[in-house]
């Protein structure tokens, strides 16, 4: 699904006050990991998901997103086996077309683990979940203050934009989350999904950090012709 996320929607979300069930439905997709903070566009045809999609809107509006182990692609019409650490997502805004097919968007609200998946009372998986949120250690995250502000500085200057749209996409850098920021450099640097899935997993946030500056001078080192960010272009 194409064209740009419900922004308003968004921005009014407070997913920390957001209460959520420890038994949710999941949505298996293949080469595909959530990240708090992300936002993801789905388009739902097939039937067991519909139902999936018209039960969570009708009651807690949050959809588990799991990857499926690698290898079991071919199995997804069934019930193939998926990693045991995915992403609540909330369903921020979504439309239902004529023919019952769904288009909505998901933000990544924080990981969970799966400790069992229950017999089915419906189309689709429910899985009963323990919610593990991010340590977070102010001391830590002070500590790599300045790799920070290097990832705020230097992904603009990756995304092919003209100079107006650039220095309002730099300003909207300086002001986002260090979730959201984290969401947006595996976005800008084109992660795959192995690597946002360790990214989801990493055991704190200054953890993931790390793991994307490493990734953004890899990506650097392979792309040598690409502009380096110059500040005069955010003016």
């Amino acid at each position: 699904m194409h064209g740009p996320a419900p922004n308003e929607e968004l921005q009014n979300l407070n997913p920390e006050t957001m209460d959520v069930p420890d038994v949710i439905p999941i949505f298996p997709l293949p080469k595909t990991a959530l990240l708090p903070g992300e936002v993801l566009p789905l388009h739902v045809f097939e039937p067991r998901y519909r139902a999936l999609v018209r039960d969570a809107v009708a009651t807690h509006k949050v959809i588990g997103i799991v990857q499926v182990v690698p290898g079991f692609e071919t199995d997804l019409p069934g019930s193939p086996p998926v990693r045991e650490t995915g992403c609540i997502g909330y369903i921020a805004s979504h439309e239902e077309l004529p023919d019952g097919r769904f288009m909505m968007w998901l933000l990544g609200l924080e990981r969970f683990r799966i400790l069992e998946e229950l017999e089915p009372s419906a189309a689709y998986r429910q899985v009963r979940v323990r919610y593990e949120p991010t340590p977070e250690s102010p001391k830590r995250l002070a500590e790599i203050r300045a790799l920070r502000d290097e990832l705020r500085k230097l992904l603009p200057g990756l995304v092919e934009l003209d100079n107006a749209a650039l220095g309002q996409f730099a300003q909207h850098m300086d002001q986002v989350s260090d979730a959201q920021l984290i969401a947006l450099a595996c976005q800008i640097l084109d992660i795959g999904s192995d690597r946002k899935q360790e990214v989801l997993e990493a055991g704190s946030l200054a953890d993931r950090f790390l793991m994307l500056y490493e990734d953004l001078y890899k990506h650097l080192d392979l792309n040598p012709g690409l502009e380096k960010l110059n500040p005069d272009r955010l003016n």
